[in-house]
């Protein structure tokens, strides 16, 4: 083997951490960065402050708030007096209505519809007991449709038969049974014997 000339430097060591520990360091900086934006706290750095610690100091200049710490506790102040505010208008809103409702009369019963059958009780002979079930199925209730009720009333021939249309699909049995007897007594029952089979 020759000899290495007398001048001739050694060579270089080769310095295989230099990536991993500037991404350390990078690494370090943005979590401690991230814990202080957090609120949270970071090992301390090598200057002997905390991130946490750091970041208070960027957040107060001369003992005084910075300007956009001010801005943004006024806006939060803001937020929260809107709500407040909103949250008192809803409030008494609701109480008017509650009030209002209280000193509301309660409805009048409705008057009876006028009997215009004589005193007959068609509604519950065998042909009214056949219209109830083949309209209806014997209910009395009110439903979608172009009718409503146990015989299925239009509003025209419940008015015709002395029916109040405030009464047009909320009357009960019994209201319903005087306007059918109130057809029938007029001549009506083709109204029902024409489409029914009774």
């Amino acid at each position: 083997m020759p000899a290495a000339p007398r001048h001739a430097k050694p060579p270089a060591p080769v310095t295989r951490f230099r990536a991993p520990a500037v991404a350390a360091v990078a690494l370090a900086g943005v979590t401690a960065a991230f814990v202080s934006l957090h609120g949270g706290s970071a090992p301390p750095s090598s200057s002997g402050k905390t991130a946490s610690a750091a970041s208070e100091e960027a957040l107060f200049t001369g003992g005084h708030v910075t300007a956009e710490v001010r801005r943004d506790v006024g806006r939060a102040q803001a937020r929260s007096a809107r709500r407040v505010a909103r949250n008192h208008e809803l409030a008494q809103q609701r109480a008017a209505q509650q009030q209002a409702a209280a000193q509301q009369p309660s409805p009048a019963p409705s008057s009876p519809p006028p009997d215009l059958s004589g005193g007959s009780d068609p509604a519950h002979s065998a042909l009214g007991i056949c219209i109830r079930n083949a309209e209806e199925g014997g209910s009395y209730a009110w439903g979608p449709g172009n009718g409503g009720g146990a015989y299925q009333f239009v509003i025209g021939t419940w008015e015709t038969y002395g029916g109040a249309a405030s009464e047009f699909g909320v009357a009960g049995p019994a209201y319903q049974d005087q306007i059918f007897n109130n057809a029938i007594a007029a001549g009506g029952a083709s109204n029902w014997t024409a489409y029914d089979g009774c």
